[in-house]
């Protein structure tokens, strides 16, 4: 699809960034080629590692500020989210801690870059989707300290501690709503341009207990994606940047300068289509 096609699109435009870990990445290469030939949003809607994304990018428009985010993207570090603590991970074994990891070393993380900055004093309106642990329900979260919303978004179940905020106990937006199309639209959105991240490509089964948790999980978060992408809700426009398969997995820290540049030559060849 052309930049002159996308402006003819029905406004508001939001920009939906689902989740995908360290595959969140991609999607910097994406806006930065959407930039590149003036396609801005007027809306940001994110879900766990595609809330990072909308963070940053709500303060880091235009193609500076892309570099900003590359640069954020290419120093990270695994140390910078997934530090292991042996204590923990037994209290976590015995039912004494919410989760193996704790996220001081994400939050610290996170405030570097998105300092106390508030959801509703964003350059850029922006939504940042959790999941009520109580309810199940997808919540939009719009107010308050950012860098805790994205935490509260991309609280993997059991591999980071639910966040708490207003009463509420909020895990990872993906487990329900990774792609809010639902949530795009009552924010206001006439049309959403899905940034997507590459999915699982077919690969061999994997044989450890943890491995085939994290790709079941992967798999189901991915098929629930394309049906709502399928059957999108009335009176909303829907428009993909579709992601070619990739054997990389969510975890996979330290490849963010390759994944980058794979989503800038993509988005590149899907506007020239």
């Amino acid at each position: 699809m052309t930049p002159a096609q996308i402006a003819a699109l029905p406004r508001p435009l939001a920009f939906v960034l689902p989740g995908g870990g360290a595959l969140g990445s991609y999607q910097v290469g994406v806006l930065r080629a959407l930039t590149e030939v003036g396609v801005v949003p007027d809306q940001l809607v994110g879900v766990s590692a595609g809330s990072v994304n909308a963070a940053l990018f709500a303060w880091n428009g235009g193609i500076d500020g892309l570099h900003r985010m590359e640069a954020i993207w290419r120093g990270i570090k695994r140390r910078d989210l997934m530090r292991v603590h042996p204590g923990r991970l037994a209290l976590a074994v015995a039912g004494r801690q919410s989760s193996f990891l704790d996220n001081r070393h994400g939050r610290s993380f996170l405030h570097r870059h998105l300092g106390q900055r508030l959801l509703e004093h964003a350059p850029t309106p922006l939504a940042l989707v959790a999941t009520d642990l109580s309810t199940g329900e997808a919540v939009a979260l719009t107010t308050g300290d950012t860098t805790t919303a994205v935490l509260a978004s991309s609280a993997f179940p059991g591999v980071y501690p639910p966040i708490h905020i207003a009463g509420r106990t909020f895990i990872d937006g993906g487990v329900v709503a990774d792609v809010p199309l639902d949530i795009a639209l009552g924010l206001g959105a006439a049309t959403a341009l899905v940034l997507s991240v590459p999915p699982l490509a077919a690969d061999d089964p994997p044989t450890r207990a943890i491995d085939i948790l994290f790709r079941a999980s992967s798999l189901g978060v991915e098929a629930h994606g394309r049906t709502v992408l399928r059957r999108p809700p009335p009176g909303l426009v829907v428009v993909e940047i579709d992601a070619p398969p990739t054997s990389l997995t969510t975890f996979a820290v330290g490849r963010s300068a390759d994944m980058i540049e794979a989503g800038y030559a993509a988005a590149g060849t899907w506007l020239r289509a």
